[in-house]
């Protein structure tokens, strides 16, 4: 006599099976975001050294803008309508975390001596948008998925922390 049907062994190793492949899935996509944070955060922190970089290089002010309202930030010479293009697309510098590769990433918190921009001088040394030295470390925070990572900017130097 044939019986049609699965046997308890077989129907075990399957919920098994399920079992190995669904914690398997969810440990690589949580994963997932901490990378995507990191990333972004390490975007941030080269920028930040490029704007930098190109204050030391052309003895003239150069800076980052953040808008925690649309999500992005900008690199600039001078003042915030001359933006610098950016060396790999030779498009404004901008940053947008609405789209692209850094989606969903939020500017979470941007202090910078109460203020919104960072610039640095031609010593390389941080500024406010007054162009005046900042006192205290510069903070910017990145959120995605309820992870958070700051980066910090040291007020005497420039120097980078993440």
């Amino acid at each position: 006599m044939k019986r049609n049907g699965f046997t308890l062994m077989g129907i075990i190793l399957v919920i098994i099976l399920l079992g190995i492949l669904g914690i398997t899935f969810t440990i690589k996509f949580s994963g997932f975001a901490e990378v995507k944070l990191s990333s972004a955060i390490s975007k941030l922190a080269s920028d930040i050294a490029y704007a930098q970089q190109l204050s030391l290089t052309t003895q003239l002010y150069h800076g980052i803008s953040f808008d925690t309202v649309n999500e992005k930030y900008s690199l600039f010479c001078e003042t915030t309508d001359n933006l610098i293009k950016d060396p790999y697309t030779g498009e404004d510098f901008i940053v947008d975390y609405t789209k692209g590769e850094f989606q969903g990433v939020n500017l979470h918190s941007v202090n910078i001596d109460g203020g919104r921009e960072i610039l640095f001088n031609w010593e390389g040394i941080p500024c406010n948008s007054a162009k005046t030295k900042i006192i205290i470390e510069a903070t910017i925070t990145l959120e995605y998925e309820g992870r958070t990572k700051t980066l910090s900017v040291v007020a005497e130097t420039g120097k980078v922390n993440w």
